[in-house]
């Protein structure tokens, strides 16, 4: 076969080169919406690298009113389709209601709600998707509104930031009293500021008159200096710049002049290092440098005038840097060209470009002082929204995600469950939180005296972190009733709270639901919805024909290989029985969850057989089965209250040991903590032991007492090396002691009491 002339392959090279080049520059372009591939490819056929940031942004916020008689309505507070930027979006966008009432239902006439406008990236493309029955006369109006939301080079206005502004503080600032813009606004302002001679010198003029107690026009304070920082760096970066070119053309003159005189070069003016010798020499510590005495060289005439005058400028140049920064304040129309804007409620918006990677696409709600966001890229605005009217200690926080939707379930927010190099996994049991919208009310705390000012849910917080710390464990698993729905009338706020410390650690968890999650704003489904779509978090909803929301099982695998070495199964335990009249009290596990758990474990067995070690199972559900009564079994621990187990047995403890489970936890009875062995077929071939556990209540939302019960929380510690479990708990009074050490499983077998 021929080949091809050199020339010719050389050619195809660089074609090839730059068809490549081509092509990058092009994905680049669409990235940062210069071009549209979309347009002319398929979906999704861009590579997801070099997709826009995002393809929703977010235009216009609104707080509107409603009367609570209509407060159910969908529309209900929600601006008009035509109101806001853009206008009608018709299937483009359109205004987006957060269904909670600001006022938390604080009003008898009216409610009022936080909505926001979403558009498509088509839609700030002028491509809106409408009606055919629309007139021509309105898309020409919709191009016009388009247009007017567009930069100079194209691109889109957006929100690109939030602020909130805090009364109290805000005006505070000499000037602001009127506007009261927030301090985050104002260092955005000033934050591209030349310093120069004449701020200077109205810095100075400034401080003079604060100095003298005069009141200084339109001007404030950065009390943290941080937006000056950078000036400053600037500024001494470019001075110190030229010293050093001053330095070394003086050193170099002088060199050469004593190279011709054939006599030591004289130190020059200036020559910080030379001073510094000098008076190392003396053994004298170096002056400060804006007081530095910089000598005449030796046989340089000593003009004593003109030193004086060079040591006052430079003590004036280093004192610039000891002002403190004077913003001035600015006035709506110069916010409005920053792009800064105000709504209303103190609410200032910052319009930017939506090629801005960390443009807002999407608002949220979330209440009381001590509310926090776990979410990696939500951030909270930790100042409330002003003129709600709602419940004191209860006001309304804005929290913003800027870039796109993260995909929680992506290896890095959940990585794979796997036993220890050392064959050890430590689970730990954290039952009925009881979490509530704001601080909560402490219930039977111990001592007693410590109810005065006792705030429930930041001391249960202060013994689960301490606990955390301590136990540092490779997977915490909750036993429901993380939040107390009866003091949740926003329950994403108590959820956040709750789950919050596991995510800023990186601790896995898994949820199952108790009789009290649902009982605040969201249904059984959202609770569990909501706690399984977190960063670490392993919940799963459960398969929908199973009876009951949160069925699922966890596999960790061995140390040294992808086989199950432990099973976690857990099941929803439902709330409270559906006909009371016949079966009164709490519900029980249902047939069909049963069924699911043998078929799940059947289709577990073959891997579960290729694990080189002894395979362990256990179980975890809120509400005690019915052999947690059979107290005349051996049992470690405390039994302080009745046992609330269902009255009806629909058989559950016999399939759990039929798979093989040999140790159950539970929580719901707060004051209940001790492990229980429950041997079933004593007398045949057939017995089966189990141990059955409460984790023991850890919340102070929730009921204590019976005798001065002190919150716990109870460890679990799978050695698979020897096929053993072992457990003990830890009290809130004293978290670095555990107690009640005991050895549930060993050899794979459930140890004789």
């Amino acid at each position: 076969m021929v080949g091809l002339p050199r020339m010719y392959v050389r050619q195809l090279s660089y074609l090839g080169l730059f068809t490549v080049m081509s092509i990058i520059l092009i994905l680049i372009a669409n990235k940062q919406n210069v071009i549209y591939l979309d347009d002319y490819l398929p979906v999704n056929f861009t590579p997801s690298f070099f997709q826009p940031a995002s393809d929703i942004y977010i235009v216009d916020i609104s707080i509107g009113n409603c009367m609570k008689l209509g407060g159910k309505s969908e529309k209900c507070g929600v601006p008009d389709d035509n109101h806001g930027a853009l206008g009608n979006l018709y299937q483009s966008g359109g205004w987006v209601k957060i269904d909670k009432d600001l006022m938390m239902d604080n009003s008898w006439v009216k409610r009022k709600f936080f909505s926001y406008k979403k558009v498509k990236n088509e839609a700030l493309r002028g491509r809106i998707q409408k009606p055919e029955s629309e007139l021509a006369s309105e898309e020409k109006s919709k191009r016009a509104a388009i247009k007017n939301t567009k930069s100079d080079n194209g691109d889109h206005r957006v929100l690109v930031d939030i602020a909130i502004s805090n009364p109290l503080k805000d005006s505070k600032f000499e000037g602001n009293e009127k506007l009261q813009i927030p301090e985050a606004v104002l260092k955005d302002f000033h934050s591209n500021r030349v310093f120069n001679d004449n701020d200077h010198e109205s810095l100075v003029a400034a401080q003079a008159m604060k100095q003298k107690g005069e009141k200084t026009e339109a001007l404030t304070v950065d009390k943290d200096k941080s937006a000056s920082k950078k000036i400053n760096e600037l500024n001494i970066k470019l001075e110190q710049e030229q010293k050093e070119e001053e330095k070394s053309k003086n050193i170099k003159e002088s060199q050469e002049k004593a190279d011709k005189a054939n006599t030591p070069p004289q130190k020059q003016e200036g020559d910080v290092s030379a001073d510094f010798e000098e008076e190392v020499s003396k053994n004298v510590p170096p002056k400060n440098e804006e007081v530095v005495e910089y000598k005449e060289a030796e046989g340089a005439e000593n003009d004593s005038g003109k030193a004086n005058d060079k040591k006052e400028k430079r003590k004036m140049e280093s004192s610039r840097f000891d002002l403190d920064i004077l913003y001035t304040i600015p006035t709506k129309e110069q916010l409005n060209e920053k792009g800064w804007y105000y709504k209303s409620n103190g609410i200032w918006v910052k319009y930017g470009l939506s090629s801005n990677k960390n443009v807002i696409t999407g608002f949220d709600i979330l209440f009381g002082d001590d509310c926090v966001e776990p979410r990696p890229n939500w951030k909270l605005i930790k100042t409330p929204i002003l003129d709600i009217g709602g419940v004191s200690g209860l006001e309304a926080y804005v929290t913003v995600r800027k870039g796109p939707r993260i995909d929680y379930k992506k290896k890095e927010y959940q990585p794979t469950l796997k036993i220890n190099p050392d064959g050890k996994f430590k689970i730990l049991q954290v039952a009925d939180l009881h979490f509530s919208t704001g601080v909560g009310k402490c219930l039977d705390p111990v001592p007693a005296e410590s109810k005065k000012g006792c705030k429930a849910d930041p001391r249960t917080l202060e013994f689960l972190e301490k606990v955390l710390d301590i136990e540092k464990p490779d997977l915490v698993v909750l036993t429901g009733d993380q939040i107390f729905g009866q003091a949740s009338p926003d329950a994403e706020t108590s959820i956040f709270k709750a789950l919050n410390p596991f995510i800023k650690r990186k601790i896995p968890f898994a949820v199952t639901l108790g009789n009290h999650d649902d009982e605040g704003s969201l249904i059984r489904a959202e609770v569990m919805s909501l706690s399984s779509n977190l960063p670490f978090s392993f919940a799963s909803l459960g398969p929908e024909e199973v009876a009951g929301v949160g069925n699922y099982v966890l596999t960790v695998q061995g140390p040294k290989s992808k086989n199950p070495a432990l099973s976690l199964y857990f099941l929803d335990s439902h709330s409270y029985s559906q006909n009371p009249k016949v079966t009164p009290g709490y519900d029980w596990l249902k047939e069909s969850q049963l069924k699911w758990l043998e078929q799940l474990h059947n289709s577990l067995k073959k891997d579960i057989s290729s694990y080189s070690h002894i395979h362990l199972s256990m179980g975890f559900f809120h509400i005690p089965l019915p052999e947690f009564r059979k107290l005349d079994q051996p049992y470690i621990g405390e039994q302080r209250e009745g046992i609330t187990a269902p009255r009806y047995n629909t058989g559950a403890r016999s399939i759990f040991g039929r798979i093989g489970v040999s140790v159950i936890s539970t929580g719901h009875d707060h004051c209940n903590d001790y492990c229980l062995q429950d041997v079933e077929n004593k007398e045949s071939s057939n017995e089966n032991k189990m141990w059955l556990c409460y984790g023991g209540g850890s919340g102070l939302g929730g009921y204590g007492g019976y005798g001065g019960y002190i919150r716990r929380m109870r460890t679990f510690e799978i050695d698979t090396n020897n096929g053993d479990i072992k457990s003990w708990k830890r009290a809130e009074n004293e978290p670095e002691n555990d107690f009640d050490q005991q050895i549930l499983v060993s050899g794979g077998n459930v140890v004789n009491f």
